[in-house]
C-alpha cells in the first residue's frame, strides 16, 4: 500500500449548497480531510452565488489547502502534531459554522450543515492540472461518497486553469447530481 501523499501533494475543498447559501471550505490533509487552519473558506447567499463566484472561491480554497502528509514528511503522522492542528482547527470550524447559523437563522450550527448537498473537490497539482469534483450522497446528518458501482455520472473533472466561470459550472454540475441529506 502506498502511503497518502506518496505521489505528491493533495489539496482538498468542500463545496456545500443549501436552499439558503453556498459555502466553499478549504480542507487540510492530515491523514483525512479537516477544516483548514489557514485556508480560504467562505459562504454567500445561494441566489447570488454565480458560477464565477464559485469557481474563484473554490480555486482559492484549493490553493490554500495544506497537505501535512507531504509537509511533515512523516507517515504515520505524528500524534502530537495532529493534536496541535486539531486544537487550532476546531475553534475555527465552530466560528465558521456559527457565522453561517447566525446569518441564515438556523437553530444551531449543526442545523446549518445538515440540509445540504456536498461536493468533495480534490487536486494533485504535482501530477495534473485536472481537478476532481465528486458528488456525494446524503446519509442523515452527513455525506459520503457513492460506491464505485453507483458513481457513474457523479464524478467530474476540469482543468484548474479553466476560467472561474467554467470551473464554477463544472462544480454546479456536480452539485446537481448530489443526493442531498435533507431530513
Amino acid at each position: 500500500m502506498v502511503a497518502p501523499g506518496a505521489n505528491g501533494i493533495v489539496h482538498y475543498a468542500h463545496l456545500i449548497r443549501t436552499r439558503k447559501y453556498v459555502a466553499v471550505i478549504s480542507m487540510d490533509n492530515r491523514g483525512g480531510s479537516f477544516f483548514s487552519v489557514t485556508g480560504w473558506s467562505t459562504f454567500f447567499d445561494r441566489k447570488e452565488a454565480t458560477p464565477e463566484w464559485i469557481g474563484e472561491n473554490l480555486k482559492k480554497a484549493l490553493e490554500t489547502s495544506r497537505d501535512f502528509v507531504v509537509e511533515w514528511d512523516e507517515y504515520p503522522l505524528p500524534r502530537d502534531k495532529m493534536d496541535a492542528e486539531a486544537k487550532k482547527s476546531g475553534p475555527l470550524y465552530m466560528a465558521f459554522w456559527t457565522r453561517v447559523q447566525e446569518k441564515y437563522g438556523f437553530t444551531d450550527w449543526r442545523d446549518a450543515q445538515t440540509k445540504s448537498a456536498l461536493v468533495f473537490v480534490s487536486w494533485e497539482p504535482e501530477q495534473t492540472d485536472q481537478v476532481e469534483f465528486a458528488a456525494s450522497k446524503g446519509r442523515g446528518t452527513n455525506h459520503s461518497a457513492w460506491y464505485s458501482n453507483e458513481n457513474h455520472g457523479k464524478v467530474f473533472h476540469t482543468s484548474f486553469n479553466a476560467s472561474n466561470q467554467e470551473f464554477g459550472e463544472v462544480a454546479i454540475r456536480a452539485l446537481n447530481v448530489c443526493r442531498p441529506n435533507y431530513l
